[in-house]
């Protein structure tokens, strides 16, 4: 049975009056169908009351941010911000989510190191196989000034497309943008936006994911979206997905610190040409989804682990040994994909805020080193016994 996606207007037009009731009744029943995302748990009865007291603006504003967990049964967070301020305009509500997540306690406070050494961690100081892996690191941003992608318009989202272009037009690489915005002067083909889902650098279609229609993420697909591309084709930057930008740095080799070069690199140029990233002064970047503030890095490797995965039928077994090291263990092509038959799988450290830059390449090469020797283990204890 495929799917019924919802956009926005349907999804919030059963809330539009402000009627918290409504809201309240919404979370009980999720919360009887044992589906509790962060946004349910922590709508408590005194952020009820608090909620109430709001101006309606700031009601309605506060009904955008929770609409998604409203909306999907799934939902584990259930709340995506619309714009910076939400973070203190609603701190009352919104900090509870973000402490539970990232699991802070006491007055922790993000802070950034992009000092990342190269020639230190290199991965073929865990294996000779290692020497030409697939390594990737992204950060997710969002330009202070700006709605979020969940609260843009189409014109929003079009005069943001210009701005970041001329931005690009600054950049010292060798590049250029292809947007996905029907009419725009760069506009690629349907063929040339295929072919490049298939090298695995453009997003995908936004509009058949639930939590991105009703949350407004995708709404006025296609327009204002696009993707800046090196001519060497080892930088990225994603434009109007989740967030304004996600920028990406993939190199094939064996050094993690070649990659964050190259990311930090793209960083600096972005800051220099005039675009001021949406920071806060104690959960660091600002992002559209809570679960990626902090640094907004994510920094993987490409592995396969045959027997850790038994053979790719067994995901649960090397994502669970992954997780006791705090790490991620996805598909062959990230989340909610799937591993292949030799159990290729993206791995990354699990954790955003709390540690800085440096500390996530660190943790992705102590991680993959014990991650591996299981592997090793797993191949012994599989070998056969020769006499």
């Amino acid at each position: 049975m495929t799917q019924k996606i919802i956009s926005k207007p349907e999804a919030i037009s059963a809330y539009i009056r402000v009627d918290w009731e409504i809201v309240v009744q919404r979370f009980a029943d999720l919360r009887h169908a044992e589906r509790v995302s962060l946004a349910n748990k922590h709508f408590t009865d005194e952020v009820l009351q608090w909620a109430q007291t709001l101006p309606r603006q700031m009601q309605l504003r506060l009904l955008d941010v929770i609409i998604a967990g409203l909306a999907n049964d799934d939902a584990q967070v259930g709340v995506y911000l619309t714009r910076p301020e939400d973070l203190q305009d609603f701190a009352f509500f919104l900090d509870r989510i973000v402490r539970e997540y990232h699991g802070i306690s006491g007055d922790t406070r993000q802070e950034h190191d992009w000092d990342i050494p190269v020639g230190e961690y290199t991965l073929t100081r865990i294996s000779p196989e290692f020497g030409r892996m697939s390594m990737r690191a992204r950060v997710a941003r969002n330009v202070a000034g700006w709605n979020l992608p969940s609260a843009m318009n189409r014109e929003e989202r079009l005069r943001f497309e210009s701005f970041i272009v001329s931005a690009f037009a600054q950049l010292p690489f060798a590049g250029s943008y292809r947007s996905l915005t029907p009419g725009h002067a760069l506009e690629m083909s349907v063929e040339e936006a295929e072919q490049m889902r298939r090298d695995h650098f453009l997003f995908n279609d936004m509009t058949t994911d639930n939590h991105l229609t009703t949350s407004g993420i995708a709404s006025e697909w296609p327009f204002g979206r696009g993707i800046w591309l090196s001519a060497d084709k080892t930088q990225m930057i994603w434009v109007g997905e989740e967030d304004h930008l996600r920028i990406i740095s993939i190199v094939h080799g064996s050094d993690l610190g070649e990659v964050d070069k190259s990311l930090g690199d793209l960083l600096k140029a972005l800051e220099k040409a005039g675009v001021s990233f949406a920071r806060h002064p104690v959960y660091g970047v600002v992002t559209t989804c809570p679960t990626n503030m902090g640094t907004g890095k994510r920094q993987s490797v490409l592995v396969q682990f045959p027997r850790l995965s038994r053979r790719g039928t067994d995901e649960a077994h090397l994502k669970a040994k992954a997780k006791a090291l705090n790490l991620q263990a996805r598909g062959l092509s990230g989340e909610h994909s799937q591993m292949d038959a030799a159990g290729t799988s993206d791995i990354s450290p699990r954790a955003r805020f709390g540690v800085t830059e440096a500390e996530i390449t660190k943790r992705l090469f102590e991680g993959l080193t014990a991650l591996y020797e299981l592997e090793r283990q797993h191949q012994e204890e599989d070998a056969p016994v020769t006499v």
